[in-house]
Order: structure tokens, then sequence, then C-alpha cells
């Protein structure tokens, strides 16, 4: 007798077949084939799988498994560094806001550019020269920190900029050398606060741009260094430059330069000169003569003993640097900051250093957040320092800067310090007596512009 036909209640298909454990019909597109005859798919899925099945299934797997875990175990590493990271549990503190605030102050009469300025006995403060481009100024002002007013007072009798400026034991401003339309000075002279006159002095025995100008404990002025006519050729700052070794000293009661025993062991160029508590003077980097083989700018420092009038060689700084800034510290260290640099003496560098005088070594400290030169530095009334302005100089493409930032020394590290109203570099800075700093004029310099000189001035209170 004929076998009735059923119809697959998955497909709708007649068939004859069905499930050996249900009943059910199932068609070829669905029965499954097992050791103990056809099953739909339900009950085939039930049917516990053989264990050389089972060997071959977790093999097949195993790629699966270890994904998993090293997932895993990544999750745990990510969250004990986390854990780690925070102080015993705590939160890891967010980055400091800026610190202190920066107010304009009126700009000065005149535009004055790399002008130089000093703090006077009185409190106020000199702004002599400078320069609108290559055309040197030779008028000078006087800012009164009360009324918070720039007003004009005696001009210099030789207009120049580059020139370096130190106030005398007497309250008296020394202003030697620099540059005035592409001849370097030699002249020298003086300007009296209280009768608000300049008066010539002796020439340097040499002139002299980018030199340093360091007070002695004595009264007498060291001049180092910088730019002469002798040295060999060479460029920086888009200008010609020849490096200079020799020092000479003026001595304000005969208003004579004397020239010291010997010269430094460096030919150098905007270096820094830093006088230390024990009447030393603390020479830094700046660039030296020309090499083929290496850069011109340098690591080497050397120190002035006046005892012996001569120069001594010192410990070598951790990276070379020109046009840096050097601020001594309360606890009579000294602060080496930011300035060119790299493997071809052109590129801005962050580091900062330390100078130790009673080892006579070099440490690192925290970088600054904004690899800057042309800088200026500020010491505080509370024995933080301020640097302000400068420029990212990269390979001779340079560009002003309008920030500021304050380094701690029990930290050993820097804090943003917010923006001034004008982006400048080579802008001169000075403490006032109530404990805020003033930034004076400087140059704005961006890529493919000619540096534009200003005459802005900001005040920062801590």
């Amino acid at each position: 007798m004929a076998t009735q036909a059923l119809k697959c209640e998955r497909h709708g298909e007649a068939t004859r077949l069905t499930c050996v454990e249900c009943g059910k019909p199932i068609c070829p597109k669905c029965a499954v084939r097992t050791e103990v005859g056809l099953k739909c798919e339900a009950d085939a899925r039930s049917v516990e799988v053989p264990k050389e099945a089972y060997a071959v299934l977790k093999t097949s797997r195993l790629p699966l498994v270890l994904g998993l875990a090293g997932l895993v175990l990544l999750a745990v590493f990510v969250g004990v560094l986390l854990l780690s990271s925070s102080d015993d549990g705590e939160e890891t503190p967010a980055a400091l806001p800026p610190t202190g605030t920066w107010s304009p102050t009126p700009d000065l009469a005149t535009i004055r550019g790399t002008t130089g300025a000093v703090v006077l006995k009185d409190g106020k403060v000199l702004a002599a020269g400078g320069g609108v481009g290559q055309i040197p100024v030779n008028t000078a002002e006087l800012f009164d920190p009360g009324p918070g007013q720039w007003r004009p007072t005696g001009s210099m009798t030789q207009a120049r900029r580059g020139h370096a400026m130190a106030v005398l034991n007497d309250g008296r401003v020394l202003v030697a050398g620099g540059i005035a339309e592409g001849d370097l000075l030699a002249s020298v002279e003086i300007f009296d606060p209280a009768a608000g006159r300049w008066s010539p002095t002796a020439p340097l025995n040499l002139p002299r741009l980018g030199h340093s100008l360091t007070v002695l404990g004595d009264g007498r002025v060291l001049a180092a260094g910088g730019s002469s006519l002798a040295g060999a050729e060479g460029a920086g700052g888009g200008q010609t430059i020849r490096p200079e070794s020799s020092a000479e000293i003026f001595d304000p009661a005969s208003g004579r330069w004397t020239s010291t025993a010997a010269g430094m062991s460096s030919a150098r160029f905007e270096h820094t000169a830093t006088l230390l508590d024990d009447g030393r003077v603390l020479i830094v980097g700046g660039q030296g003569p020309p090499a083929a083989d290496r850069s011109p700018v340098l690591a080497s420092t050397e120190l002035f003993d006046p005892a012996v009038n001569t120069f001594l060689k010192s410990n070598d700084l951790g990276e070379p640097r020109t046009n840096h800034t050097a601020v001594k510290l309360s606890d009579r260290s000294v602060l080496v900051v930011g300035g060119l640099g790299g493997p071809g003496g052109d590129v801005s560098v962050s580091t900062a250093e330390v100078f130790d005088p009673s080892r006579g070594s070099w440490s690192g400290v925290g970088p600054l957040t904004q690899a800057r030169t042309g800088h200026a530095a500020t010491l505080l009334a509370d024995g933080r320092v301020l640097v302000a302005a400068g420029e990212s100089n990269q390979r001779g493409t340079r560009r002003s800067l309008d920030t500021g930032e304050v380094y701690n020394p029990d930290r050993r590290e820097w804090q943003a310090a917010g923006k001034m109203s004008c982006p400048r570099s080579e802008a001169a800075a000075v403490l006032l007596g109530d404990g805020s700093a003033l930034v004076i004029a400087g140059d704005a310099a961006f890529p493919n512009q000619q540096p534009e000189p200003k005459s802005c001035a900001d005040r920062y209170r801590p």
C-alpha cells in the first residue's frame, strides 16, 4: 500500500520524511542526519556533541577566546595605570589656571622697539634709546608707577639701539655701546636723575653690540663680549656679527675703562652675565665664532673673579643656548631659561637649567610650556620668576609671543601667566616697588614681515 504524502511544516513541501524523535513531517531542506536517523532542526540542536567533535570545536574557537582574554587583560592594565597615576586613589589634579593678571599701561610717547630700561633709586623707570627699524632714537622717558604715566626726560647725546644699561651705586645710569645706522658704537654716557641730563664719559676700548654690563660688588662695571669689529665674521638674527672675547671694567670714580687681565675663554654674543653673592660673575652661553662642523651656539660657561681680574672656565650647560635669560633666585642659584639652540643653532628651545654656585653644577628643571627666545625675565618679590613675551623662532621663521609664564622654584615647574596686550620680542622688563612687573616696548616679528617696533607697555600683578 502506498505511503500517504505529508507536508513539511516549515517549507510547505510534500514529503514522506518524519523526525525520528518528534514525528513531525520534514523535507530534505530541513532534515538533519544524526546517528539515530533524520531529525528536525529543533531536535537535532539538542544532540550532545561527541568528544572528538568537541575537541575540534575548542580548537576552532581558540583565537576568539585568546582575543577576549587579551581585551580583559588590557582593560585591567589600563585600570591599574589610572589608579597608580593618582596619589593613593586620589584624582590627578587638572592643569592649573593662569596665575596673576595683566593690565595695559599707557604707551610710551616714542616708538622704541628694542629699548633698554632700568629702575631708578626713587622707584621710577627709565626707558632710553631703541630704534625704529635701523633708525636709532636718542630720546628717553620716565615711568611713574603711582599714576602709571610716562613723561619725557633729557635725550641721550648719541642715538643708539642694542646698547646695555646699568644703575651705578650712586643712582646714576650708565649706557654703553650699541649700534647706530649700521655702525657699532664705543661711546658711553651717564644719566643723572636729579638733573634729568645725559653726559658723555670715556668710551669703551672696543665698540660693542650684544654685550653684557654688570655692576660688581665694589661698584665698578664689567663689560664683556658682544660683537666688535675685530672678531671672526658670522651671522645672527639676520645681521653680521663678530663675537668678541675681550672684557673691560669701568671705574665710576675715575670715569675710565681698563681691560681685564685676560679675556673670556670663548668669544660670545648675546650671552648672559649674573652677579653671584660671592662677588663673581657667571657668564653663560651665547653665540660664538662661526664653525663649519658645529653650531656656533655655546654650552660653555665661565666665571669672572674680580679678586684676580680674570675669567675661569666653569661647567657646561646641559643644552647650548643664546639670546636666553638668566635670573638669580632667592636661594642664590641662577635660573637660565629658553633661548636659541638646536643642532643648527636656529630653533627656539623650551628647556631651563639651574646653576648651583656652591657646587659649580647645572641641573635641569621643568621646561617652559612654550619654547621662546628673546624674552624678558623678572624675579618677583615672592621668589618666583616671570618670563614674558619673546618669540618662537624656527630656522629663521619668527613669530612673536604675547604670553607669559611663571616659574615656581619650590616645584621646579612652570605655570601659565595669561596674555599681554601685544606680542613682541626683545622687550625690556623691570620689577616695580609694589611687586608688579612692567614689560616695555619690543619688536613684533611674524613670518614674511619686517619686524614692527612697538611702544606698548603691560603691567603684570602676581
